[in-house]
């Protein structure tokens, strides 16, 4: 390691600028990420959180199979056909609604039948609500009632940070559910035991994942902050290979001398990949610390999680791939003669 740390030494203005631009787009790919899933827990956690067990959902089918959740709408017919099929099964209900609070707080009431829970979320009593933290930041925490839809409903406890399509939930019972939300059929969808109880035309079975993405606003932002995340992943790997490729053929005369001393060309592989090393390790380390800290002073502003999967995993894969870049410009190394630098080709 003792040229490839001579060379940080001496050339510390190119090497400041990679480990710069290394630094900056560990800023946004962790940062995306970050958003990413910021976004999506305001998207589906309430969905997550129901499909936290080991149910499977009905939802009701049209020739392409299930229907988007938001057109989502069972019969009384078909929720009783699919609960005749499985006794434990338990009717759910999904719909966006308005909080009379004084300001027309947009809202999602999630509904699950008195026969829950399903996954980690029970129902409440008949005629009362719960409520999520979204909420109780609008109405004021420890509230007591909630106007909903002209409807006067008993605030009875608390379910967590649950949001749907980017608003805060409300929790009732299913026939509460269904006065505040009429037009939403008997059920938007039934948690039963197994797929294969499942067999009536017309419904469609599918796993919490598939619940997950029966919510096309998910799918539509999922698709489009991750295909940004892969494009800077890429660029991250080119812009390290590119740099160290042109600074291999800069340092190829270098390189031939130390040959020609007796160095090994595995040894001077070690040496160039190590000096890739230390600047990934310094500008995605740095990269990753500035989004967790964005994510960690912001996160109330905007849609942000910090957890391992936005700081370790993306450290992780940038080193990787970086590393993976630098190696692949190690042709000028690895091709350096030693007798260029003896004069032999003078």
């Amino acid at each position: 390691m003792f040229f490839a740390l001579r060379d940080l030494r001496t050339a510390r203005g190119r090497f400041a600028l990679i480990t710069g631009v290394v630094l900056l787009l560990s800023v946004l790919v962790a940062g995306l990420l970050g958003l990413t899933a910021g976004l999506a827990h305001q998207s589906v956690s309430a969905l997550r959180a129901l499909g936290s067990g080991d149910a499977t959902f009905v939802l009701p089918a049209d020739e392409d199979g299930a229907v988007d959740l938001d057109r989502a709408a069972l019969t009384g017919e078909q929720v009783g056909r699919v609960t005749a099929a499985d006794p434990s099964a338990v009717p759910l209900g999904v719909a966006r609604i308005r909080v009379d609070d004084g300001t027309e707080t947009g809202a999602s009431a999630v509904a699950v039948g008195l026969g829950g829970p399903v996954g980690s979320v029970a129902p409440p009593a008949s005629g009362e609500v719960l409520t999520s933290t979204g909420v109780d930041d609008e109405v004021g925490a420890g509230a007591t009632e909630l106007r909903i839809e002209g409807s006067a409903l008993r605030v009875t406890g608390g379910v967590g940070d649950l949001w749907h399509s980017h608003t805060p939930v409300v929790v009732t019972d299913l026939a509460t559910w269904a006065e505040l939300a009429p037009r939403g059929g008997a059920a938007t969808a039934v948690a039963v035991s197994s797929e294969g109880s499942v067999t009536q035309p017309g419904l469609a079975a599918v796993d919490p994942e598939g619940l997950v993405s029966s919510l096309p606003s998910h799918r539509a932002e999922n698709t489009s902050l991750n295909t940004m995340t892969y494009m800077l992943l890429a660029v991250t790997a080119l812009v390290v290979g590119a740099f160290f490729a042109v600074w291999g053929m800069q340092r190829r005369r270098d390189v031939a001398v130390l040959k020609a001393l007796g160095s090994s060309t595995a040894a001077v592989v070690r040496d160039s990949v190590g000096q890739a090393a230390i600047v990934l390790a310094v500008g995605v380390s740095g990269g990753v610390g500035i989004a967790a800290l964005f994510g960690m002073v912001a996160g109330g502003a905007v849609p942000y999680v910090v957890s391992p999967a936005t700081t370790v995993y993306p450290a992780v894969l940038l080193a990787v791939l970086g590393l993976a870049g630098a190696a692949v410009s190690l042709r000028p190394v690895v091709s350096a003669d030693p007798a260029t630098a003896l004069g032999a080709l003078r």
